[in-house]
């Protein structure tokens, strides 16, 4: 038995992930709102002191002690690779240790009780008419709201404080939003920007969240329109929003309640992108149809955001899309990357309980 202790630990975090996967209500109480909540705001609000990414400049150490223990190896010759099985025992301790580490400090996340059931929405299969009537009514919205927004040169939406100062403004949205959705709430909310945004276009990432620092990072690099949105996908992370169609519903909420237009506007804009793709899963003529409908504003900033990740697309993108969908699937969701879309459902939930 001594000689499978290095597998104690992944045995353990695989353990624990089956029962928070039995009992949601459980994590839900003991976790989510416990002991994650309180661990949560003290984390963040001390590696909030930093301005700089915390994560971002430990994975480049990280990164930099493999290439240094890479290159003493290969200077010390073949005899050095000798020892595997031992290596490969301490790989999987230190693995095994990992993960327990991600489930314990917010991973269990992904186990407590659906969003939906928190805020009391009926989330029961949408027909067709209320996706097309969501639909619409997100895109008539998103038109509505770009009028009068700021504009650069080419006629896209401009942050009036650029990229650095929108990060700074998500937390009025958050503190506009809790009033009205305690799941938002929290303390000490400080989205940082990536240093090496450009690398994470590449790789076709708008933001991370690091749960051992606890930090929401943002890749500045995005476009205007579409950066407000993606701070709050990474902040709602943050408050405990694990899966991603949560997180990008809680952006939502926050961008709609923010007391800036360009958030409120961002907000819509991105929720009407969700609606119209699950309106073409269902018709591909009538999301045409709402396609059609865009102001030339709107159209405008699709258009630049759509530049942007074709002008990036290549096989990094295509690899990290890979990894992501399998990371999401390893977490219990099962439609993977296409998650994030599944926030649609909530918008039509949404609709149903409005008076």
């Amino acid at each position: 038995m001594r000689r499978l202790a290095f597998a104690a630990p992944l045995l353990a975090a695989l353990a624990l992930r089956a029962a928070a996967g039995r009992s949601p209500s459980l994590v839900e109480r003991g976790f989510s709102r416990g002991l994650y909540a309180g661990f949560a705001s003290r984390l963040t609000c001390l590696t909030g002191l930093v301005p700089f990414s915390l994560a971002e400049a430990l994975v480049a150490l990280l990164a930099l002690a493999c290439l240094a223990g890479l290159a003493g190896r290969y200077r010390r010759g073949p005899g050095a690779t000798a020892g595997w099985p031992r290596r490969l025992r301490r790989l999987v301790a230190v693995g095994g240790w990992a993960y327990l580490a991600f489930l314990l400090v917010w991973g269990l996340n992904y186990q407590r009780e659906p969003l939906a059931a928190r805020l009391a929405l009926d989330a029961r299969p949408a027909t067709f008419a209320e996706l097309e009537a969501t639909t619409r009514a997100l895109v008539d919205a998103a038109n509505r709201m770009r009028e009068g927004q700021a504009e650069d040169a080419d006629g896209v939406l401009a942050l009036a404080d650029g990229r650095r100062g929108c990060l700074d403004r998500v937390a009025a949205g958050f503190g506009a939003a809790a009033g009205r959705y305690p799941v938002v709430g929290g303390t000490c909310l400080r989205p940082k920007p990536i240093f090496a945004s450009a690398l994470f276009s590449w790789l076709g990432i708008s933001g991370i969240y690091s749960p051992f620092t606890g930090e929401a990072n943002v890749n500045v690099d995005a476009p205007d329109p579409d950066l407000p949105f993606s701070a709050c996908h990474e902040a709602a992370h943050q408050r405990g929003l694990a899966r991603e169609d949560e997180a990008n519903y809680a952006a939502y909420l926050v961008c709609r309640l923010h007391p800036d237009g360009d958030f409120r506007y961002a907000g819509v804009l991105a929720a009407s992108q969700y609606a119209v793709g699950a309106l073409a899963g269902a018709d591909r003529g009538r999301a045409r149809g709402e396609e059609s409908r865009r102001s030339p504003a709107v159209a405008r900033d699709l258009a630049a955001i759509r530049a942007w990740v074709d002008r990036h697309r290549g096989p990094a993108m295509a690899v990290s899309e890979r990894v992501n969908d399998a990371y999401l699937r390893s977490q219990g969701q099962h439609e993977g990357t296409r998650s994030y879309g599944r926030m649609v459902d909530l918008l039509i939930a949404e609709r149903r309980a409005a008076p």
